[in-house]
């Protein structure tokens, strides 16, 4: 398979990806970290799917499991990319284009 996405377009991407992570980061429930990491583990950078792969992630992000401390991170909530979105989108989207020489 031949790549046909442009220098440009792949950085921009890999800068989404890299800003979605860490933008959400404050959200994601933590008691052991696993659920964070599993967000750059079950990541390719680059790819445009930002994925937690912890088995109870699903669970987690869609309030199904909502027995978790906000002690280590008070912002805790499901659905953590829609808050971070919500709080960052504006900044993402010009970032992007940036990127993209626009």
């Amino acid at each position: 398979m031949v790549n046909t996405i442009g220098p440009r377009k792949l950085r921009a991407q890999k800068w989404i990806d890299n800003e979605v992570l860490k933008d959400s980061a404050p959200y994601v429930p933590f008691r052991t970290g696993n659920l964070m990491r599993s967000g750059s583990s079950g990541t390719v950078i680059g790819s445009g799917i930002v994925k937690y792969n912890a088995p109870y992630a699903k669970q987690v992000y869609y309030g199904k499991h909502m027995n978790f401390s906000k002690a280590k991170h008070p912002q805790a909530t499901s659905m953590w990319f829609e808050v971070a979105k919500a709080q960052k989108k504006t900044a993402w989207l010009s970032g992007v284009a940036k990127l993209m020489g626009r």
